[in-house]
């Protein structure tokens, strides 16, 4: 298994704020916002699993969402 492959398997079991936290802080970083197929894929997954949670993961994630600063 490739070590992308193992870091996106990771990255699927975090918790959905901590994928959006990982997702954002990628994005921002100079050198790793360089690798659109990898951005992608984080958001591709972050979809996936916000599309699958549960409700009270989504109200959890809501509220983070409506919470953090701008």
């Amino acid at each position: 298994m490739s070590s992308l492959v193992k870091r996106l398997e990771a990255f699927r079991q975090l918790p959905l704020r901590a994928q959006l936290s990982l997702i954002n802080s990628t994005a921002s970083n100079e050198i790793l916002s360089q690798n659109q197929e990898y951005l992608q894929s984080l958001n591709r997954i972050h979809q996936e699993c916000l599309n699958s949670a549960t409700p009270e993961q989504k109200a959890a994630y809501e509220s983070f969402i409506k919470n953090a600063p701008n």
